[in-house]
């Protein structure tokens, strides 16, 4: 043994007890036996019993440590492994819904634009014996569009509300989500189209746009807070008799954010594009139109977090303060019984108030975040096209630049969109950042890819003695049949990879949400 005591916090026998755990080990009685010489032979048989036993008993507590280390450690290993497999499998299943809500809204946009486009033309063609100037007509077309859309879609989406499909992973089940899916875009689409053909009677004045945004957003708020939207919203949210088709299309009114988002934006770039009119360098008009994003970004985000903020505020003080007890409202309204019918005009007209601010909130925060992904847009189509190609939009460039940047911002959004998702922000100013950005990545990536669609039927109709309503035909039905088998794929391999984490879940024992 060691000649030295006290050594190491455990002393001698701690210093001892650590050289014995090293493998391999060998019992110091044993060991010391042979240095023992002619002292163990001319021991007493009783001595050397109880020698031997001491070495049989330190053995075994030697063998008991070794059995102790070794399980700690395979339960310390075993965790770990539980642990970076939980991990794994819960940041695949995060990557597979951030890809799939991607990837739909992009389909969703794609569709629903070249939908709208196709009806458009058509409207076009039954007014084209109508004398009126051209912007009066698409006006009229917009109009019918909408008016149609507003009555198909409702009875559509009313149809497909109880879907036997829904568990069901055949090509046909497939192809109904993806209809409800695209279904709330079409009416999306027509009514910015509507705005948009409305907006270009008044020309590019800032005045008349102004006006007719705040009176749009007005509308919207009054609707929102109508006694009879709210039954129709909360019978389609949980199902039952009161869904009804008539019901649906009351709740559309609540789903224009892309159309009010559109009117705001064109308020908002109103001072940028009277800037590009005075510069004529590539190089001026991105960085005139990057310098236009920061601004906006850092309003929206603004904006957003003082919302957050003051609801988080309103729902602690309620749940602090909570609310009177029935006995002193009682006793309240015995002794100020001649008050009742003031305090219940007050109370009244505080709800009202309150429920128009919170949905003039509601409607504004959701159309100035179609304010910045149209900003974001932008800003990266004056990077591209503008500055690196010399174009002045995307529709004037060729069809292979547009269709190299569409597929270029499909992969680089797509894996941007993920990156936000997994990552946890600590700031209420990045978590807003990261919210507002991760919604307009998948709609700028249906519009970069609509604005190759132009360009590429642009070309074609030089080439092909088609007019455009038969052509913009051909192209839907073309690009429905290609979303739709993507789709599919995308189904079905999202399906194997949700089947793999089941599997390797129940393999290390481990449960997912």
């Amino acid at each position: 043994g060691s000649s030295r005591s006290g050594a190491g916090p455990w002393g001698r026998d701690g210093c001892q007890a650590r050289r014995l755990l090293q493998w391999p080990v060998r019992p110091p009685i044993a060991a010391a036996r042979p240095a023992m010489g002619d002292a163990l032979d001319g021991a007493s048989p009783r001595a050397d019993a109880s020698i031997t036993r001491s070495g049989d008993d330190m053995g075994f507590i030697v063998s008991a440590a070794k059995l102790s280390f070794l399980t700690n450690s395979h339960e310390k290993l075993k965790l770990t492994i539980r642990l970076r497999v939980h991990r794994k499998l819960s940041e695949g299943s995060t990557v597979a819904a951030t890809v799939k809500s991607f990837a739909e809204t992009s389909f969703a946009t794609i569709v629903g634009w070249i939908t709208a486009q196709t009806c458009r033309l058509a409207f076009m063609e039954v007014l084209e014996p109508l004398h009126a100037s051209g912007k009066l007509k698409d006006l009229l077309s917009r109009l019918f569009y909408t008016a149609l859309v507003m009555v198909v879609i409702p009875l559509v989406e009313w149809a497909l509300r109880r879907n036997t499909l829904h568990h069901s992973t055949h090509f046909l089940a497939d192809q109904v989500r993806l209809v409800k899916v695209c279904l709330p875009m079409f009416y999306a689409w027509a009514w910015k189209d509507l705005v948009s053909a409305a907006l270009g009677l008044a020309g590019s004045s800032f005045w008349p746009e102004l006006v007719a945004t705040l009176s749009m957003t007005s509308i919207l708020v009054l609707v929102e807070v109508l006694p009879c939207y709210r039954r129709a919203a909360k019978a389609v949210k949980t199902g039952g008799d009161g869904d009804t088709p008539l019901a649906r299309m009351v709740v559309m009114f609540g789903n224009l954010g892309l159309a009010t988002g559109f009117a705001w934006n064109s308020v908002f770039s109103w001072a940028p594009k009277r800037a590009f009119a005075l510069v004529t360098s590539p190089m001026f008009v991105c960085m005139i139109q990057f310098v236009y994003y920061l601004a906006v970004t850092s309003f929206i985000i603004f904006l957003t977090t003082r919302c957050a903020a003051r609801r988080e505020d309103a729902d602690k003080s309620c749940a602090d303060t909570g609310g009177a007890s029935a006995d002193e409202e009682k006793g309240a309204s015995a002794q100020h019984s001649g008050d009742e019918h003031s305090d219940l005009v007050v109370s009244s007209t505080s709800s009202a108030l309150q429920d128009i601010e919170e949905a003039g909130k509601s409607v504004t925060m959701v159309a100035l975040h179609f304010v910045y992904a149209w900003a974001q847009l932008d800003t990266v189509n004056a990077l591209f096209f503008t500055y690196l190609l010399g174009c002045k939009s995307p529709t004037e460039c060729h069809y292979r630049y547009n269709f190299y940047f569409a597929v270029g911002v499909s992969f680089v959004f797509a894996r941007a969109a993920t990156v936000f998702k997994l990552e946890q922000r600590r700031s209420d100013w990045n978590k807003a950042s990261t919210q507002v950005m991760s919604k307009a990545l998948s709609l700028n990536t249906g519009w970069a890819w609509a604005n190759y669609c132009t360009t590429a039927i642009a070309q074609a109709q030089k080439q092909e003695p088609i007019t455009p309503f038969w052509m913009y035909l051909i192209c839907t039905v073309f690009a429905w049949l290609c979303i739709s088998f993507l789709h599919r794929k995308f189904e079905v391999e999202r399906r194997a990879w949700d089947r793999h984490c089941r599997e390797e879940a129940e393999m290390y024992e481990l449960s997912l949400r």
